[in-house]
C-alpha cells in the first residue's frame, strides 16, 4: 500500500504514520518544515503565506502551485495529485477543522469522488466504508454512520445494534453510537457508507 499524508494549514499537531510520504497543502507545509519532517512536495495556491515565507519554502521542496482564482480548492488538488501518482491511501489530516464550507468540501471530496481519503483532525476520523465486515477494536467514544446511497448496514458490539438495516442518505438516527464492549463488528451489505469516529465530548 502507498500512503500519502497531507497536511492542512488548520493541523494543530502532526499524526505521525510510518512508510508515508508527507505533503504540505498551502500554508501546512510550512508547519511541515518546523517540524523538520520530510516533505515530498507541497500543492496549493500559497495565497495564505508572504513571499518571505514562500521563497524559504520552495528552495527546500518541490512545489506545484496553482492559480488563487481556481475551481478546486487545495486539499482537493492535493488528493488528485496524490491519486494521479499512484497512492492508493490517502489521509488528510486537519480537514475538519476551520471553515464550515471548507469541511463540507472535504466530507464531499470522500462521499463522491475519492473514498480512498481518510480524514483525521484531532479526535476525530471520517472514512467511507463500501461493501464488506470491519472491526472495531479500538476504544472510541462516538460512532456515528450516515448513508453517502441508499444502504444495508449491520451493526453487532454496539450500544445500539442493528440488523440488515436500510438507511438512506437522509436517515439521522444513526448519530451518536457506541461500543458495547471491547470491540464491534460492522458489516456494511449494500450501498456506502460514511463512518465517523470521535472521541470529542
Amino acid at each position: 500500500m502507498k500512503r500519502a499524508v497531507l497536511i492542512t494549514p488548520m493541523v494543530s499537531e502532526i499524526v505521525p504514520f510510518d512508510e508515508a510520504d508527507y505533503i504540505g497543502v498551502d500554508a501546512g507545509a510550512l508547519l511541515l518544515l518546523h517540524k523538520r519532517m520530510p516533505m515530498k512536495c507541497a500543492v496549493g495556491d500559497f495565497d495564505s503565506m508572504d513571499e518571505t515565507q514562500f521563497k524559504m519554502l520552495e528552495a527546500a521542496v518541490k512545489i506545484y502551485q496553482h492559480p488563487v482564482m481556481k475551481n478546486e480548492t487545495d486539499s482537493e488538488l492535493a488528493i488528485r495529485l496524490c491519486i494521479e501518482n499512484g497512492y492508493d491511501d490517502v489521509i488528510l489530516e486537519g480537514g475538519l477543522n476551520g471553515r464550515i464550507d471548507h469541511t463540507i468540501a472535504n466530507l464531499r471530496l470522500l462521499m463522491y469522488r475519492y473514498p480512498q481519503v481518510t480524514i483525521l483532525d484531532g479526535d476525530q476520523m471520517v472514512r467511507i466504508l463500501r461493501p464488506g465486515t470491519y472491526r472495531v477494536d479500538t476504544p472510541v467514544k462516538h460512532v456515528s454512520f450516515f448513508a453517502v446511497e441508499p444502504s444495508v448496514l449491520t451493526l453487532r458490539g454496539f450500544l445500539y445494534p442493528l440488523e440488515h438495516r436500510s438507511i438512506v442518505p437522509s436517515d439521522i438516527f444513526t448519530v451518536s453510537n457506541s461500543l458495547d464492549g471491547k470491540e464491534g463488528q460492522i458489516i456494511v451489505e449494500a450501498g456506502k457508507v460514511l463512518y465517523i469516529c470521535s472521541n470529542e465530548r
